[in-house]
């Protein structure tokens, strides 16, 4: 779950007009609008990584934001590139959680990694590699998911690919996930509801 009520977000000052909204769990929606019209802002408001202008809002778990521009660093399997991703909650001595590995396992299973769970990093395609990061998210139990344009640069058939994936994942987790993109064709299509952001 996921509200806001006159949410106005930006640095000191307002960036777009006040937003209003509620969505249940298990929801997949689109953050549209043009360059410069707050939508990474309002990601990262969300995420609790910057304040608000102003208003409200609230979720009904942990809210994870997949970080952009993540490298594909080589020497690292695609495993234990997600049981890294757990070591930011696994305590000040850096030591994974005994449940780690079958967290890891289950968000493996949800994002359809199996068979590339012993694979390079720098041998996935960068679709498989955003299904990664999103399972690093499912690890550390987000209830809200916020991806800031996980399908930019992909090509058609990954595009697609990550679109298809955040959907399935939101109606089969229960997880709300709200993804920025300026794809809106496609993203229409993989999405339960839009978000239109409008400059102030």
């Amino acid at each position: 779950m996921l509200k806001a009520k006159n949410l106005i977000v930006g640095y000191k000052k307002a960036i777009c007009k006040p937003l209003s909204f509620s969505f249940g769990d298990g929801k997949c929606i689109m953050l549209t609008g043009p360059n410069g019209s707050g939508k990474s802002t309002l990601l990262k408001t969300l995420a609790g990584l910057i304040p608000p202008v102003s208003g409200k809002f609230s979720s009904s778990g942990r809210v994870i934001m997949v970080p952009t521009h993540i490298p594909k660093v080589k020497g690292f399997t695609v495993k234990e590139f997600i049981l890294t991703g757990m070591l930011q909650s696994s305590g000040m001595f850096g030591r994974l959680r005994p449940s780690a590995e079958k967290a890891a396992d289950e968000a493996i299973d949800a994002l359809g990694l199996g068979s590339l769970e012993s694979q390079d990093l720098s041998r996935i395609s960068d679709g498989e590699f955003q299904k990664a990061c999103m399972a690093t998210a499912l690890t550390n139990e987000a209830s809200v998911l916020l991806l800031d344009e996980p399908t930019a640069f992909l090509d058609v058939d990954n595009r697609i690919m990550v679109l298809s994936t955040l959907r399935s994942l939101a109606r089969e987790s229960g997880t709300t996930v709200m993804f920025s993109t300026h794809d809106i064709s496609d993203g229409a299509k993989y999405s339960d509801a839009e978000i239109s952001l409008l400059k102030h």
